[in-house]
């Protein structure tokens, strides 16, 4: 018997690309729901209003590969003398990962001791530090530390602070619609995620800073995928 002719190729119309959104509707990803600006009662009674999102139309030339020189590999000395000081206070939350300090001011320290602590970063995996003065320095003071670890890395899906697009920020307004509005595509406010696996060069290291949280909740918790292959 001959064979059967293939079945027929359906494409969308030229006029409608897949995954296509309607302009007037707001378009919602998974860590910043709602794909909007925020409104101006947010901006009165937020505490950092230099830190709201921003959805401004910005593209970005394709990131050739680079050569990366990652700080830790310059550290001679183990023992971080530059950045573990002695009025400092180390506590570790887990045996292979997790790690709290306390009596360090980030915006205080020396280029040796950022270097330290990208080796305490790369050793540790997640390393908070409390209490932290660059918080309040404003966001191109953070920009400015974070250029010692690397190349800038921008998420094309997310709100981002005016002027400096290589911040990804989360932010939840509070209010019932935007939480009803959350809700619509799922059954839990509980998000777990992986940070930009896909690229060929992923940041090296990042910084995550909590500016306003509730009293009760609102926890992050990280996960060490490299144990998974031990």
């Amino acid at each position: 018997m001959p064979a059967s002719p293939p079945p027929p190729v359906l494409r969308p119309k030229k006029t409608q690309p897949v995954n296509a959104h309607k302009e007037e509707e707001p378009i919602s990803y998974d860590i910043n729901i709602p794909y909007m600006d925020v409104n101006q009662e947010t901006h009165a009674r937020t505490r950092y209003p230099e830190y709201l999102p921003t959805w401004d139309k910005i593209w970005f030339d394709p990131l050739p590969p680079f050569t990366y020189e990652d700080p830790a590999l310059r550290v001679t000395d183990k023992s971080k003398r530059n950045l573990l000081t002695p009025g400092a206070k180390v506590t570790e939350i887990q045996p292979r990962m997790g790690t709290v300090v306390e009596g360090v001011q980030l915006n205080q320290l020396t280029d040796a001791a950022k270097d330290e602590l990208a080796l305490l970063v790369s050793e540790r995996k997640v390393v908070a530090f409390p209490d932290q003065d660059l918080i309040d320095d404003g966001p191109a003071a953070q920009e400015a530390f974070m250029s010692h670890f690397g190349k800038p890395n921008y998420q094309p899906v997310s709100g981002s602070v005016r002027g400096h697009p290589g911040f990804h920020i989360i932010h939840r307004d509070g209010n019932r619609e935007e939480i009803s509005r959350f809700l619509e595509q799922r059954t839990t406010t509980t998000l777990w995620h992986q940070d930009v696996s896909y690229e060929i060069q992923p940041p090296g290291y990042v910084m995550l800073g909590l500016l306003e949280g509730p009293e009760v909740g609102g926890d992050t918790v990280f996960a060490a995928t490299d144990m998974a292959y031990k």
